[in-house]
């Protein structure tokens, strides 16, 4: 087997040499390697379906250097970072971010380089929702009662922060209303102190709430006046009435009330009358007022005519 030509050998390795120096600054100067940061989102892989992760950023800013013609025609979708939460406990956490970047691609730097978050197991309960009232109803109303389409919502999120519910508070504006309405409203789940509580799921997030305006009472004392009839038997007069009490107090829609200065028994028939009597009548009420109480004593004080 005849040996490889060894004429020129020394030559031709030069010359290679020299050809692939000459292809690395041509390449280089043509096709220089370069920077760039870009903004990438950052994944979350193998996170429990039963747990939630806070404090993870969105994104990480990431430099890689490579040549020009790649890094011009470089997108988001070419670098993947991400953070493996398998295998964490509840509780803070630090994990490295990981990024996979294309081949004849240098990876400088990420930030953050590692993060710090919180890992909670993700639970459920109920709490009660609570009506609260802003505003005044119109003139003379005032808030009878207040019902709830449902009286419970299902919260959901991390423990730590459902430890901390108290309630779901509907707000209800009542201005200017004179009669019964029902409106549905948002619900804010809120702590022991009413301050909101953010991160929690609902379900119900909104109530329907009905509210019954009944007329403002006012209390009022007035004179009771007799309402006689009748004709006493002949050869009697009527010399006096006492009335026990004389004065009552009576209660119900201020606009009656205040057309209200007195109330008048139930008549008191003085026919065939011919002595002292002491009878127990009832007071005539008009609709919408209520006395404390619904009689009085009436003494009729009789005597001969002409004496």
């Amino acid at each position: 087997m005849e040996r490889l030509p060894k004429k020129n050998l020394t030559a031709k390795i030069i010359a290679l040499i020299m050809a692939i120096i000459l292809w690395v600054y041509v390449m280089n100067e043509q096709n220089p390697p370069v920077e760039t940061n870009m903004e990438v989102p950052l994944e979350v892989r193998n996170l429990s379906t039963s747990a939630m992760a806070s404090g993870i950023p969105e994104y990480v800013r990431v430099k890689v250097r490579g040549p020009r013609t790649i890094v011009i025609g470089l997108t988001h979708n070419d670098i993947k970072s991400y953070v493996d939460l398998r295998g964490l406990s509840d509780g803070p956490n630090t994990l490295k971010v990981n990024t996979a970047i294309p081949a004849n691609m240098e990876l400088v730097e990420v930030s953050p380089e590692k993060i710090n978050f919180q890992l909670d197991t993700i639970t459920s309960r109920q709490i009660p929702i609570e009506a609260k009232v802003v505003g005044t109803p119109s003139e003379g109303g005032a808030i009878e009662k207040i019902t709830y389409s449902l009286p419970n919502i299902t919260v959901k999120g991390p423990s730590e922060l459902l430890n901390r519910v108290t309630k779901a508070v509907a707000t209800v504006d009542v201005s200017n209303q004179n009669k019964d309405f029902t409106v549905n409203v948002p619900l804010t789940i809120v702590d022991d102190k009413d301050k909101a509580v953010e991160g929690l799921t609902m379900a119900p997030g909104n109530a329907s709430i009905s509210v019954a305006i009944t007329p403002m009472m006012s209390k009022k004392i007035v004179d009771v006046k007799p309402n006689v009839i009748g004709i006493l038997a002949k050869g009697v007069v009527l010399n006096q009435i006492n009335i026990k009490p004389e004065k009552v107090e009576i209660s119900g829609e201020s606009a009656a009330i205040a057309k209200t200065d007195f109330i008048y028994t139930e008549p008191i028939n003085l026919t065939g009358i011919e002595k002292d009597i002491v009878l127990e009548v009832k007071l005539q009420l008009k609709d919408g007022i209520a006395s404390s109480k619904n009689s009085v004593s009436v003494a009729l004080s009789i005597g001969k005519q002409g004496q």
